[in-house]
């Protein structure tokens, strides 16, 4: 097993093996704390042994809650941390760690092994039940080294990856493996018993509350600054993505504040679309974002903007290493060809740290609008009235958008689609932008599954500003799969300031006037650091639009991709789960570009339906065939 996960830990190999129980750790050594490190750690006067794959972010709070001197802490790692907590409030303790973990504890006296991870679930951790054992692995590589664990996919969990379902229970990917969900914990005991516990209550206001909006902005700000700094430890230089939109550019900007403090510069790197390339995006997008991103990279004088366009690669070029490394099959193969080609560029330049900005959505930059269904639900018709007339008259939305954005969370999906066709529009269903077969998207069964799991084909908001908010950050686990890739790649630690869980935690009890304030979106971002950005940017009406040039890029790819069609066929469970013989139409019918704009459906049928079904394809021909 350490040998089969080396490649996530290179730096330091450690082993807890007196026969009945068997903790082991391949260590990446990613913090200059971790040349302490010296896993796994044994405590309690050798009742408790840890393993652990952490990050914990308010290590100076712990120490003080702990009474722990500056002399104490000196020489102590991250899991040293989580070991003294346990050793002090035992699994109270979890709700005292504030950062990014998976660890497992093996407990001499009681017999218990504890399985845990963080909240938001960016570590991951695996578990496989066989006969009379448990066995746990960071990544599934490590549990499939050994002989009794079979190799094979876990197709219903495959299937709803596929149709988009959020991952939600403890199955994996993989048949026999489960994973232990975000903020949860798994007690094994001796006599065989297994406890599932969801340690951490995501209801709870865990923030304080402050009676004056400017409260709210300073806090707002401080804590921000304070989760970009905790993402600067390091020993190594930082590198970042920098798009033209809010998220990354208040990272960047940011770290870039910090750094120069230390005499430091920052590498941003921006994806910009193919030379040439007839680009896809609509009126509100933004198809290139070099222009933009060059504005923000201009504010500091020690951040070196590089522009990657991936000229030389191809869709489909990241299907093997995304297999190998992070073992998941990727939603979006032509995004994955410039991120993974910024992450080889900054390994290449000798990087050790890639900040981004990808919960920033649902954290730093809410823009609000969900407050209007909110308060059209509470029946406070006023003061919704007000707010729809105060956003139109900025001129960013006009009224009968925001109407339909206040009722339709309300309304039943047959509603939306009865609506949508009496206006003239397509109606999408799920084969519309998934390669699941159209028999098994139509079966009782199926239909049944979808409703239970909530389902929404038309992805609509939630009716709340928070309720958007838990049901995205809770559920985005294949995140911390695509770090522990990249980390096995490359060597770069990725982090993201904008998902701390202390921001989480904070902006989960703000109320949700300060997100959208007398006609005013994305309020409280633009009261906090609305100084830090270029003008245009705080005000942008525009996101952008990631892989603008897909359409250029496919079908100069189309001879590769319909091979991959072709190897699919190969693979049995892949036959039985995707529509091959669609795609293949669809591969066929590629239609001539020739400067013309792409249409929603051209991009669903290739962009999303085509991408990723030959992404899950591929998933599943290499995981039966051994990686062959």
């Amino acid at each position: 097993m350490q040998a089969a996960l080396t490649l996530y830990g290179r730096d330091r190999s450690g082993r807890f093996d007196p026969g009945f129980v068997a903790l082991g750790i391949q260590l990446a050594r990613l913090l200059p704390e971790d040349r302490f490190d010296r896993q796994p750690l044994i405590g309690g006067g050798g009742r408790f042994v840890l393993v652990a794959d952490a990050r914990i972010n308010n290590r100076s709070e712990l120490a003080a809650s702990m009474g722990l001197s500056p002399q104490q802490t000196a020489n102590m790692c991250d899991a040293d941390y989580i070991l003294a907590a346990w050793e002090m409030w035992g699994e109270q303790g979890l709700e005292q760690l504030k950062g990014i973990f998976a660890f497992a504890l093996w407990d001499d006296r009681d017999r218990i092994l504890r399985l845990v991870r963080d909240p938001l679930g960016q570590r991951p951790l695996f578990y496989h039940q066989g006969p009379g054992r448990i066995m746990f692995a960071s990544m599934a590589k490590g549990l499939h080294a050994l002989p009794d664990v079979i190799r094979a996919p876990d197709v219903e969990q495959l299937r709803d990856h596929l149709a988009l379902l959020p991952h939600s229970g403890s199955r994996s990917f993989f048949a026999g493996i489960d994973r232990v969900e975000p903020g949860g914990m798994l007690r094994f005991h001796a006599d065989g018993r297994v406890e599932t516990i969801n340690w951490y209550d995501r209801t709870r206001n865990r923030s304080p509350r402050f009676n004056r909006a400017e409260d709210y902005v300073d806090a707002f700000r401080d804590l921000f600054d304070r989760a970009v700094a905790d993402a600067l430890r390091t020993d190594g230089t930082v590198a970042c993505h920098l798009s033209a939109g809010r998220d990354s550019g208040l990272v960047t900007v940011t770290a870039a504040v910090q750094l120069a403090r230390r005499g430091q510069r920052l590498a941003a790197y921006t994806h910009v679309p193919l030379p040439g390339a007839v680009l896809s995006f609509g009126p509100n997008r933004i198809g290139d974002e070099g222009p933009g991103a060059a504005k923000t990279a201009s504010l500091h004088d020690n951040i070196d903007h590089r522009l990657i366009d991936c000229a030389h690669r191809n869709i489909g070029d990241d299907f093997d290493s995304t297999f190998h490394y992070c073992e998941y099959p990727l939603l979006n193969p032509s995004n994955s060809l410039w991120d993974s080609e910024i992450s080889r560029r900054a390994a290449a330049c000798g990087h050790k740290v890639m900040l981004t900005g990808q919960f920033g959505n649902m954290t730093v930059s809410v823009d609000g609008l969900e407050r209007l269904p909110e308060l059209l639900g509470r029946g406070r018709f006023l003061a919704w009235l007000r707010e729809c007339l105060a956003v139109a008259r900025t001129g960013r939305h006009s009224l009968r958008f925001l109407l339909a954005g206040s009722v339709l969370p309300f309304l039943s999906s047959d509603m939306v689609s009865q609506l949508r066709r009496l206006r003239g529009h397509p109606t999408l269903g799920l084969g519309d932008y998934t390669g699941l077969r159209p028999d098994l998207i139509g079966s009782a069964a199926f239909q049944r599954h979808l409703a239970e799991n909530g389902f929404d084909p038309h992805f609509r908001s939630r009716p709340s500003v928070h309720a958007t908010r838990r049901m995205v950050l809770w559920r985005r686990d294949c995140l911390a799969l695509h770090t522990k890739g990249v980390l096995a790649a490359t060597g770069l630690d990725t982090r993201d300031p904008t998902g701390d869980l202390r921001l989480v935690e904070f902006l989960s009890a703000v109320p949700t006037d300060l997100f959208l304030r007398r006609g005013e979106t994305a309020w409280l971002f633009k009261k906090a650091f609305g100084d830090r950005l270029p003008a245009e940017t705080v005000a942008v009406r525009r996101k952008g639009k990631q892989s603008a040039d897909w359409a250029t890029r496919l079908q100069q790819d189309l001879p590769g991709l319909r091979a991959e069609i072709d190897r699919a066929r190969h693979s049995a469970t892949a036959t039985d789960l995707i529509d091959l013989d669609g795609l293949s139409a669809d591969a066929d019918a590629f239609p001539a570009l020739e400067g013309r704009p792409q249409t929603v459906q051209m991009e669903n049928t290739y962009h999303l339906r085509m991408l990723r079904a030959l992404s899950v394809s591929h998933f599943l021909r290499k995981l039966e065939s051994g990686n062959h």
